[in-house]
């Protein structure tokens, strides 16, 4: 198959052009042909197609549109491997590989002097384009691709128009040049090429003239004068000396007629072999992937491939290009260059320097050293044509700093660090450097520190890496002052680490400090991102959504949002989702270092984001999640008690606690409620306490402690009624009351309490809300033996649901008369109500779906149907895990194993206590109390059916 991205996306099998459907469908194409070999993940795809805005099925969308082109191009052209598509090189015929090879064979044969071959390769090169690059297909990749693209059709332009002059061809270029330089009046280039071609013709004044239009459109649009290159031919035009061709010999047919290899006789000295790349550290650990990635792409033949690391200051970005560079120096005998450009402190190095120190490298004396940085770039690709060369560049400020620095001929190749990601670099392999995962950051520091030492305090060790956030730098630090104080232990380490105040400085040994690494980042920004960077750190909230990022800087979305992304393209911050934000554990705390503790804004941006939390969590935005509200209330009440509004904050902290299932949340949220609730008895304000002591008591009952809930839930209501607060207060009130008596099996107060709530409910004409309450009655009159009544209620529930239109509260309905068939030991009529929930409920809901499964398996096992109840287990527990609820995750897990083990056999049973004991650890990490029969039945026989009521719609069901 042959495809052509050149202009117009198409493609032709045996020469028949084929149909690639609509817009997306084709970019969704491009994207997997230019990265024609390697897969090309559903999130890459998702990303290039829609950035930050994806439709609500952008996963679904994305694998149509694959699945309509794999039909149009054949399952051995289009791949699937997972969670990732891939189009194999071997299978198609591409024209940019094709314009790659030409471009690659004109630099060579213009760096040995062959213009004549050099020139008909690039005139071939262009000829393949047939208008902008992936003309008219839409989203962020393909629009990004069409500009850098443009930018390498203009260099190979640049180099022909060069190679056309060389040539003697000053008439035909000068034609084309003036309509270039008319095009783009800011490339120097053509400008440059112009005044060189009109010089040639002895037209000096129209070459001044050049020059002075170019120095004005410069100056006017972007207020810079022209660079050093031109300027110096400007200047030699006003002195009258002598321009200085392009390359050394302009006679073309010398050049047909010249071997691409001197005759032995003529043979030049052979150049010296550097061999530059530093010590590479006999500790190195982990990393693997990256660095297979990396090696894999600098063997590429046929480019010359270009690998960038990028990441956090401390990352370990020198460290791995070192072992990878030297991982491959022997594939590259004519030499290794090395070149610290200083890019992270301030003082880049000049790329006119680094060029010299490498033609010196080759032996190009001092004295015959071209000036500029074109002359020497240009003079540094003709030494390396033709030669196996690896460059190491450490320490980059952008990619401008590079660009005249790489080779120009295959067989050469480049490896790149720099704490921004060098964008303007075409081609190059990027690879993000990160902090070592748990198991590598501890084989560090049992290396510096000492194996011994080290397991002796297995579980100080891990603390003390946490609180380093694995960061390399701050690993190497801390384990090599251990390994220099043999009287200290690590768990006294960890103990002086808990500050966060002084974290920073016990991270230093031997004049290196993980703080200055931080600061030199810092002092590159501008004083917009400076300002923003120390302002994002005064909330300590783990992630940081976009919404949350515009509150705090004060900025609308989109300004907000290239805001936070030069500050991950600086390395500062990371983004783990999209319009989702996060600082390293160590740099938060060292932002937080160049605020003062007591500043006013960290009260006025906690006030605001009060505010924000409210309407986010009104409007039910996925980020408004019950951890970081836990989070962002604690800090209010700890560190901005002053100014704390209380009814921002006990308001919050309610809608959360009625909003989300808050799991093994709750006991978070549950520091932040006790926080409050001594501001609010301090300042005597009896509704917010009615409200923290309402949400208080919710959380107690979710975390089973039913004695302190009544009691903070009966204070509640006397608050209320003492002060004449909202009925709507004093039915929430009576609701987690209900739950309170049900947890302790009080059932017949509880459906006194539902019944109220529900009565205030409907008073307030709130019908929406009555209906849960409703429900709740009916499932608390079941239990109490009042099945009847029961069903009436769950009739009146329907009867309403009904008229609201509402699948939700039909859902709702369904679950609860399966519950009640259950608890008469109608189970299969149970597992047709809760299989009527399912189809009402939506499956993106992946908590209601899961505990809706989780009902359906165990009615279907109490009905003696255990394969059919292993299998709804198992959907259960994938939608918990899904949902990240890991409560409920554990308790499906445990169901499954009861399923497995009612299926009897041997296999079955192994596979049962498998599932235990995954369904235990799951639950003892959050102490849950169902994990204690669990660990039992991991050894043990499989206890008998269940065959006593089971409640199954409460939010902590208890597994038998």
């Amino acid at each position: 198959m042959r495809f052509s991205v050149l202009g117009p996306l198409r493609a032709w099998r045996d020469g028949t052009e084929l149909p690639l459907g609509p817009p997306q469908q084709r970019t969704l194409l491009a994207m997997l042909l230019l990265d024609l070999g390697r897969a090309v993940t559903t999130a890459q795809l998702i990303d290039g197609l829609w950035a930050q805005e994806p439709p609500d099925h952008a996963l679904g969308t994305m694998r149509t549109y694959a699945y309509r082109l794999r039909r149009v191009l054949g399952h051995d052209t289009l791949l699937s491997v997972a969670g990732a598509y891939r189009i194999p090189e071997e299978a198609v015929r591409l024209d940019c590989r094709r314009w790659e090879e030409l471009t690659a064979e004109a630099q060579r044969h213009r760096a040995s002097g062959d213009y004549s071959r050099a020139r008909d390769a690039a005139e071939e090169a262009l000829a393949l384009w047939r208008g902008e690059a992936l003309m008219s297909l839409p989203g962020p990749y393909a629009q990004r691709q069409r500009t850098c693209w443009a930018e390498r059709r203009t260099e190979l332009l640049a180099l022909r128009l060069e190679l056309d002059l060389a040539l003697g061809r000053h008439g035909a270029a000068l034609e084309e040049l003036a309509d270039l330089t008319s095009r783009h009046p800011l490339h120097e280039r053509f400008t440059e090429l112009r005044m060189l071609a009109l010089c040639h013709a002895g037209r000096q004044a129209d070459a001044l003239a050049a020059y002075a239009a170019m120095r004005s459109t410069l100056a006017e649009e972007v207020g810079v004068d022209p660079g050093p290159a031109v300027r110096e031919l400007h200047q030699r035009i006003l002195a009258g000396d002598p321009v200085p061709a392009l390359f050394p010999a302009p006679d073309a047919a010398a050049h047909e007629a010249r071997p691409l290899t001197p005759s032995p006789a003529h043979a030049p000295a052979p150049l010296p072999t550097p061999r530059q790349l530093p010590f590479g550290a006999a500790d190195f650990t982990g990393r693997r992937q990256e660095v297979e990635t990396a090696v894999a792409a600098l063997r590429a033949p046929g480019v010359v491939p270009v690998v960038a690391l990028s990441g956090l200051g401390g990352a370990g970005k020198t460290e791995l290009a070192v072992h990878i560079a030297h991982r491959v120096s022997e594939e590259f005998p004519d030499g290794q260059l090395y070149a610290d450009l200083h890019g992270d402190c301030g003082r880049p190095a000049p790329p006119e320097e680094t060029l010299e120190r490498f033609l010196q490298a080759f032996g190009v004396p001092t004295q015959t050293m071209p000036a500029g940085v074109t002359a020497r770039a240009a003079l540094l690709r003709s030494v390396l044509a033709g030669r196996r060369v690896l460059m190491l560049l450490d320490n980059a400020k952008d990619g401008e700093q590079v660009l005249p620095l790489l080779p120009g001929s295959p067989g050469c190749a480049v490896v790149v660090t720099s704490r921004a990601r060098l964008a303007p670099l075409p081609g190059a392999r990027f690879l993000s450097v990160g902090v070592l995962d748990p198991a590598e950051a501890q084989e560090l520091f049992a290396r510096i520190a000492g194996e011994e030492r080290t397991a002796g305090e297995t579980e100080a060790v891990r603390q003390v890496l946490e609180m380093c956030g694995h960061l390399p730098l701050a690993v190497r630090v801390l384990a090599s002052r251990l390994a220099c104080r043999p009287s200290w232990t690590i768990a006294g380490v960890a103990g002086r680490l808990v500050d966060e105040q002084h974290r920073l400085d016990v991270l230093r040994s031997g004049g290196i400090e993980v703080e200055a690494t931080f600061r030199m980042s810092y002092e590159q920004l501008d004083p917009a991102q400076a300002e923003a960077f120390r302002m994002l750190a005064l909330p300590r909230l783990r992630d940081l959504p976009l919404d949350v990022v515009a509150e705090v800087t004060g900025l609308p979305r989109c300004r907000a949002e290239d805001l936070a992304e030069s500050l991950v393209d600086c390395s500062l911050l990371e983004t783990p989702a999209p319009e989702r934000y996060r600082y390293h554990d160590l740099v938060r705390a060292f932002a937080r270092t160049l605020t003062p503790a007591d500043a006013p804004v960290r009260d006025l941006v906690l006030g605001r984001l009060l505010g924000l939390y409210r309407e986010a969590l009104a409007g039910r935005r996925p980020w408004a999640n019950p951890r970081d509200i836990a989070t962002l209330l604690l800090q209010c009440a700890q560190e901005a008690p002053a100014g704390l509004n209380l009814t921002d904050a006990s308001t919050l902290l309610l809608d959360t606690t009625l909003t989300h299932d808050c799991g093994h949340g709750a006991l978070r949220l549950g520091r932040a409620a006790n926080a409050l609730l001594r501001h609010t008895v301090d300042r005597g304000d009896a509704p917010a306490e009615a409200r923290v002591r309402l949400a208080l008591g919710r959380l107690l009952v979710e975390v089973g402690s039913a004695t302190p809930a009544q009691a903070e839930l009966l204070r509640a209501l006397e608050l209320c009624d003492t002060h004449a607060l909202p009925p709507v207060l004093r039915a929430h009130a009576n609701t987690a009351l209900g739950m309170c008596f049900t947890h302790v099996g009080r059932h017949g107060d509880a459906a006194e309490s539902f019944r109220t709530a529900a009565a205030l409910h409907q008073d307030a004409g709130d019908h929406d809300a009555a209906v849960p309450e409703l429900l709740s009655l009916a499932q608390a009159l079941a239990r109490s033996g009042r099945v009847p009544d029961a069903q009436r209620t769950a009739d009146s529930a329907r009867v309403i649901s009904r008229s609201l239109a509402s699948p939700r509260l039909e859902a709702m309905v369904s679950h609860t008369l399966g519950t009640i068939a259950d608890e008469l030991d109608d189970h299969p009529r149970a597992a047709g109500h809760f299989r009527a929930a399912l189809a009402l409920i939506d499956p993106a809901d992946h908590r209601r779906t899961g505990r809706t499964l989780l009902a359906l398996a165990r009615a279907l096992r109490s009905a003696a149907r255990a394969e059919e109840s292993a299998e709804a287990a198992a959907r259960a527990a994938d939608a918990l895990a899904a949902d990240g609820d890991q409560y409920g995750t554990g308790l499906a897990l445990a169901e499954l194993g009861h399923a497995m083990a009612d299926r009897g056999g041997g296999e079955n049973a192994q596979r049962a206590r498998d599932h235990w004991t995954r369904a235990h650890a799951l639950l003892a990490a959050i102490g849950a109390p169902e994990a204690s029969p669990l660990q039992r039945l991991s050894g043990a026989p499989r206890p008998p059916r269940r065959t006593t009521p089971w409640p199954s719609w409460a939010p902590r069901d208890t597994v038998a």
